[in-house]
């Protein structure tokens, strides 16, 4: 495996920087590193572990005897424990979920739901959870409380994409003995996605350019009706029958669930009404020309969105934009165009931490044969903030001084006013001054009183960013001189 404790817990820096000023051209940059390439040979499903903050990624190894071997691994991206939990299961294994309390992870197999218990990186079998054939792939979203799933087997030797075949949407029992079964049923293969709130997305796969799949919307009910989802809206891609339908690559509801991002084959990204699914206007910057879209994300904390892609060269295989599109400005985007760190996101292959911070990104190769993740810190994606022009009058022990400077923001007006924390150091003494306002313009002027002795006294100026900027610091080295000696001017 190479996964290990080291790359495992590592994220990922980004070099350059995207075009912070609004209507400006924004600069493809690639991740410095070749992220951490995961043993799997497949990749079905991915999904973010709050609770445990970890990586749950489902996939197949494959060994050089040609012989495949199911594995789910939980790669750790912050707190305690062992930095990758995983689990050997028979393949083909697709598909992973986890409850809200990270406690008990679930994969796919092909005669049944694979259950365990989590505790700390350690994973422990349960009682595996009954569930209809499936040869085609499964997906699993926990949403509402429930586990749902998805099954299919081949009707012909044509095989998955058959359309004669019947598949299935079912849920699982719950430990307070809600029952299981089917809930729907379907001529070709149904993708899933849950959001807030008890929703749960079904997207057919077309199995024609001509087909006009019937993408629906549900919320999870208690079940008392004998109904275990309440039907939302439903939307068909084609207009008026005409065109192309839908071609689903991936799907994701926004923080408050008002909104449902698509990524379609065909179209980019369509967004829709999250509790009705109409058509919305998309304000979004789109992926570049060329780049075709593959997985889309909201963060949880509702600040990002995100669209992946598969492109060529150095186009932009990511971007990352505030999910308020009012915010005008050009997305972070980011390239993958390295043979040793994958070369396109794949298809639902995109997720936020909840705190949305950290977006998790798996990339494969050109064939689809190996897989890498990468962790994408969010903070890239703000526009910078700098302190310049720093500095001070006259420097004497024990008498007043002014030290005066600008906060630049780059392009973005604050989303309130900014001030600069200051804080003086003078040997052992570690004093925090009073917060500086900041003027329209950007500039400050602090005020202070030296302490008594001469010598080296330090000022660290701060800016603890904000909505749409990154945060800012600067030491300002004042060298003072005793009140009867030459004044000395600090290094700026």
């Amino acid at each position: 495996m190479l996964l290990t404790g080291a790359l495992a817990g590592s994220t990922m820096a980004v070099t350059g920087t995207a075009s912070a000023a609004s209507g400006a051209a924004a600069v493809a940059v690639v991740p410095s590193g070749p992220g951490t390439e995961l043993p799997a040979a497949s990749f079905t499903q991915m999904t973010v572990d709050d609770a445990s903050r970890r990586v749950w990624i489902a996939g197949d190894r494959v060994y050089p005897d040609g012989s495949r071997q199911g594995e789910v691994i939980g790669v750790l991206y912050g707190g305690a424990g062992p930095a990758v939990a995983s689990a050997d299961m028979a393949a083909p294994l697709s598909g992973v979920a986890v409850d809200p309390t990270g406690s008990k992870v679930f994969a796919g197999q092909s005669d049944h739901i694979a259950n365990y218990s989590h505790e700390n990186g350690s994973l422990s079998p349960l009682d595996p959870i009954p569930a209809p054939a499936d040869d085609c792939g499964r997906e699993l979203v926990h949403t509402g409380g429930r586990l749902f799933f998805t099954s299919r087997a081949p009707a012909s030797p044509e095989g998955c994409d058959d359309p004669v075949g019947i598949g299935s949407v079912g849920v699982a029992a719950t430990a307070d003995g809600d029952g299981a079964g089917e809930v729907m049923y379907s001529y070709t293969r149904v993708h899933l996605e849950g959001g807030p709130g008890g929703l749960l997305v079904t997207a057919p796969e077309r199995w024609s350019p001509t087909d006009d799949p019937d993408l629906g919307i549900y919320r999870v009910t208690d079940g008392a009706d004998g109904n275990v989802l309440e039907f939302l809206g439903e939307r068909r891609f084609a207009e008026g029958g005409t065109g192309p339908g839908m071609d689903f690559r991936d799907a994701d509801f926004s923080a408050d669930g008002s909104v449902l991002a698509v990524a379609d084959g065909v179209r980019g990204t369509v967004l829709l009404g999250g509790q009705d699914a109409r058509f919305l206007d998309n304000s979004y910057a789109p992926l570049p020309e060329g780049v075709a879209p593959t997985a889309v994300a909201f963060s949880p904390d509702g600040k990002w969105f995100a669209q992946g892609g598969a492109g060529s060269g150095d186009a932009a295989d990511l971007t990352v934009a505030f999910a308020d599109p009012s915010v005008e400005r050009q997305p972070l985007r980011i390239a993958f165009d390295d043979e040793d760190a994958g070369r396109r996101v794949v298809p639902r292959g995109m997720e936020f931490s909840g705190d949305g911070e950290q977006l998790f990104v798996v990339t494969s190769n050109q064939e689809g044969t190996k897989f890498w993740l990468h962790t994408i810190q969010t903070r890239e994606a703000l526009a910078p903030s700098s302190f310049v022009d720093v500095a001070h009058g006259p420097a004497i022990a024990g008498k007043p001084i002014r030290v005066t400077g600008r906060l630049d923001l780059d392009g973005l007006a604050p989303t309130e006013t900014p001030r600069v924390t200051v804080q003086r150091m003078a040997g052992p003494d570690v004093t925090d001054l009073p917060p500086v306002p900041v003027a329209e313009d950007g500039t400050f002027v602090l005020d202070d009183i030296l302490p008594d002795r001469a010598g080296d006294v330090f000022y660290v100026l701060g800016y603890a960013g904000d909505e749409v900027h990154y945060r800012a610091e600067h030491w300002l080295h004042v060298n003072t001189a005793e009140a009867s000696g030459t004044v000395t001017r600090g290094r700026r």
